[in-house]
């Protein structure tokens, strides 16, 4: 009888489902976590070269998307990382989850990554079958967890809940106000900015130093560039020899001058003439290319993934105040560009070597943010060599640097070589840079101190 009724038993346990499996855990979602973080950086970079804006735009939605994320991701670690709530200007600390329920903070981030991307990017739709893919492999972990569906659906809702947090914020920045400001009236005379071929463009964004800082809210005035170099057409001045510098810099370069001229272009769109047709090409734009170094630097450091959404946010912060500041200085001179002066007082048929952007002269604007960028990168990663690879897809070798200041001088160098700046520009824009992302990094705390 006894034996009877332990087979019975045994076949009816048979049946009974299996012990339902264990949810990922924190450690295991922070560890694979990055590569979702690096891939949805790189669409956005993707998208916003589709999209076309400008590069001053592009650092905003550069960092309306990476705060998003961290901040989507940044409750599941707060015993380590600090929410931006209460850091940034106008922003309030953040909704908080229940903690008392499990999320995966893969799905969190990548929800408000996707979430700001359909809020603030035009052709956000390139986005959805990475979303799908991502969500299909994550969803996978939980096979067996008995409330999976739910842990899933529930980090998905807290992304959402980022996103519904921020948007009164952001559409509050002055980016909108902005759009709709009458036509710039730039001030006309001899020694200002005016538009240079192939299109003879209006000034780019010249009322973006009226956005909401981040960084340097309260201290901007400290970080401003020396005054320029009073204008002049008389030879032997100081003006006139910078100019010279510029010039014959530009008619004696080396192939290394050039090709570094070349690779760090960076113009997100060009104006090309053939004929009676006008068309536009596009690529990566400068705040995209250091972005993408900040992403080769995670990768080669093998950040998880708040590490990297740090890196990130804080990078394109950097990237944000630099353009905002180098703008308040190029609209407050109005500085004329190497084009203009040559053209007018030097050699009529002159020409840079690359295509000169719509905006004043002082300061250099990929100066100001590399330099931004490489202080950042450097006060998180430290003084590292890497290879950046950013250019391959435009048809350029990759290129070696020592440090991140290295490739920030060279970059700022570039535009010397290229014929649009001269040499006090990107000295002055490469030095306030550092400043900038020093500020960056001392004012704004994500990683909590032990």
């Amino acid at each position: 009888m006894k034996r009877l009724f332990m087979a019975a038993l045994l076949i009816c346990t048979a049946f009974l489902p299996m012990g339902a499996a264990e949810p990922p855990t924190a450690e295991h979602i922070n560890a694979t976590g990055a590569k979702y973080v690096h891939d949805w950086v790189w669409k956005v970079t993707d998208i916003i070269m589709y999209d076309g804006f400008s590069p001053c735009v592009i650092s905003r939605n550069e960092i309306l998307t990476n705060i998003a994320a961290y901040q989507a991701a940044q409750p599941g670690f707060a015993a380590k990382y600090a929410s931006l709530g209460g850091q940034l200007p106008d922003l309030k600390e953040f909704p908080q989850p229940d903690q008392s329920k499990k999320y995966d903070w893969r799905v969190s981030m990548i929800q408000a990554y996707r979430g700001m991307i359909k809020k603030i990017l035009y052709h956000s739709s390139l986005c959805d079958s990475l979303y799908d893919a991502n969500i299909k492999e994550i969803s996978a972990e939980y096979a067996g967890v008995s409330d999976g569906n739910a842990i899933i659906e529930r980090s998905k809702n807290y992304g959402d809940e980022v996103i519904k947090f921020m948007t009164p914020w952001f559409k509050s920045d002055g980016h909108s106000k902005n759009q709709g400001r009458k036509r710039y009236n730039w001030p006309r005379g001899e020694q200002y900015w005016s538009p240079t071929p192939p299109a003879f463009a209006e000034p780019l964004d010249p009322y973006f130093s009226t956005m909401r800082p981040m960084s340097v809210a309260d201290n901007r005035n400290e970080l401003r560039p020396m005054p320029p170099i009073p204008f002049s057409k008389e030879k032997g001045s100081a003006f006139y020899d910078m100019v010279m510098q510029t010039y014959t810099t530009c008619k004696g370069l080396t192939d290394e001058q050039r090709d570094i001229a070349l690779y760090w272009d960076d113009s997100p769109i060009k104006t090309w003439n053939a004929g009676h047709f006008v068309f536009n090409t596009r690529q990566i734009s400068p705040g995209g290319h250091w972005i993408n170094i900040c992403k080769i630097a995670c990768e080669n450091a093998k950040f998880d993934m708040m590490e990297s959404l740090r890196a990130y946010t804080l990078t394109s912060i950097g990237l944000y105040d630099g353009f905002l500041l180098c703008w308040e200085e190029k609209f407050r001179g109005h500085g004329i560009r190497p084009f203009t002066y040559i053209n007018r007082y030097i050699d009529s048929t002159w020409e840079p070597l690359i295509q000169t952007p719509p905006f004043p002269e002082y300061t250099a604007g990929h100066a100001t943010i590399s330099a931004a960028a490489a202080e950042v990168l450097t006060q998180v990663f430290g003084p590292v060599k890497f290879t950046d690879n950013t250019e391959i897809s435009f048809g350029f070798k990759p290129r070696t640097f020592s440090n991140f200041h290295e490739a920030a001088k060279e970059a700022a160098m570039s535009r010397v070589y290229g014929g649009i700046h001269f040499p006090r520009s990107v000295n002055e824009g490469n030095r306030v840079g550092t400043l900038i992302g020093n500020n960056v990094v001392n004012k704004l705390i994500l990683l909590k101190k032990n």
